[in-house]
């Protein structure tokens, strides 16, 4: 029996904020792609993606569906984890991956996905992913957020050039030339070039790979922003959280005292609070009512978003979160499975696409991610959205005080595109 060629999968969910950041410095190994040709490459795209924007619209509610579909294959896993992802990362790279896939293997990936291919034609998707990675990737003051793709190519693998300049066209991904008969050369060059395009906070996080691998795909998704209205740290105050299994903890919870978005859902029996970032994201922390969380992970659909969109009111309120900083790594190889992408993983895969080699399969996919929430010297918005309500309305009663001291829900989203780009669940603040 022949040995099988293996993909790594590696994603990456970065969200960071308040930095400095300088340009990243290219990386050794890719002939491709000087600054010259990704400007040339840019202009390209932006005749290719943004004549119209209708495929990021049509391929919006699926991945919010994929979002919730794999959430909830984790949460069952883990009752007294700690859970955070980036299903952008994740559900572009599989789309990309699926631009080599064929037969059974491309229907169980896009089925996977949460894409019904009798709703949404395949060009659809890719063009939509396409318009998703421009949009979010448009250079914006003081704040960043970046997702990007790559291929790290053994010498020997010869790939199908339609498949490189579909990736490039439709995903941006930079492509390098790699030994991987040298394993330690070749992981020290993938964490080159993580470490550039994360700008210094990804480092060393690629996995030893055998020397069977012919190919490393990479997804990364980079979030920096700032909260719009400040947690003052003068207000910050040592509070109990009350863990997974009724463990009392203390950790340092910061406040905001603000007009910010509020609802109670009496269906799913949770309360939401939006809290907005400078810009385009907010960052929604749903808690549960007592003893309600596993029912609201089991409840929650993609319809949930639109309906809290449009059922927040401003109101008073002050918020009390913990602070907490969170790293982690993933294998969602079984999630997936459970979803039905299975024969990607196995002697089955059909991956011909990417090269006539028919022994090609996907061996790992490793996620990983960080996540730091914390109070900041944010600028403060020329006048909130409550501000501007509300100041001419009569007397209102009391501030309304929600603290999050118990397990919550945390998603931050990117109200411009609806794209999703963390999901957590924080069941202890301590752990990291």
């Amino acid at each position: 029996m022949k040995a099988m060629l293996y993909l790594f999968l590696l994603l990456f969910g970065l969200l960071f904020r308040c930095y400095h950041l300088s340009e990243p410095d290219d990386v050794h190994g890719n002939d491709r792609n000087t600054n010259s040709t990704n400007q040339q490459q840019h202009s390209t795209l932006e005749q290719e993606c943004n004549t119209e924007v209708s495929a990021l619209h049509k391929i919006v509610p699926y991945n919010a569906d994929f979002a919730f579909r794999l959430y909830k294959q984790m949460s069952s896993d883990s009752d007294d984890k700690n859970i955070f992802f980036s299903p952008v990362s994740i559900s572009t790279a599989f789309a990309m991956l699926a631009l080599g896939a064929k037969s059974q293997t491309q229907t169980q990936i896009y089925n996977a996905l949460a894409f019904n291919l009798s709703e949404i034609e395949e060009n659809e998707i890719h063009k939509g992913f396409c318009q998703l990675i421009h949009k979010l990737n448009l250079p914006r003051e003081e704040i960043l957020t970046k997702i990007g793709n790559a291929l790290f190519l053994d010498e020997s693998l010869k790939v199908l050039p339609t498949f490189l300049e579909d990736v490039k066209t439709l995903y941006q991904a930079e492509t390098f030339s790699t030994n991987f008969l040298k394993p330690i050369e070749a992981k020290q060059q993938v964490n080159d070039y993580l470490k550039n395009r994360t700008y210094g906070e990804m480092i060393n996080k690629a996995r030893d790979f055998s020397i069977h691998t012919v190919m490393v795909l990479v997804n990364y998704v980079f979030f920096k922003d700032f909260w719009r209205e400040k947690f003052h740290p003068l207000l910050t105050t040592e509070k109990h959280f009350i863990a997974y299994g009724n463990t009392t903890i203390k950790k340092n919870f910061m406040c905001q005292r603000t007009w910010i978005k509020f609802l109670h859902d009496e269906d799913l029996s949770c309360s939401i609070v939006e809290i907005p970032y400078s810009r385009n994201a907010v960052a929604w922390f749903i808690l549960p009512d007592e003893g309600k969380l596993k029912d609201v992970e089991r409840s929650l659909v993609k319809e949930d978003i639109n309906k809290w969109r449009a059922s927040f009111q401003y109101r008073k309120t002050d918020v009390w979160i913990p602070k907490f900083s969170l790293s982690a790594s993933y294998d969602f190889k079984s999630s997936l499975q459970r979803l039905g992408m299975a024969d990607v993983f196995n002697h089955r895969a059909d991956l011909s696409g990417i090269t006539e080699k028919r022994n090609l399969r996907v061996s790992q996919i490793i996620h990983e991610a960080v996540l730091v929430v914390h109070e900041d010297d944010t600028m403060m918005g020329q006048g909130s959205p409550g501000d501007l309500l509300f100041r001419s309305l009569p007397p209102l009663p009391p501030p309304h005080c929600i603290i999050f001291s118990r397990p919550f829900l945390m998603f931050i989203i990117d109200m411009s595109t609806g794209t999703i780009f963390l999901m957590a669940k924080i069941v202890n603040p301590t752990h990291i």
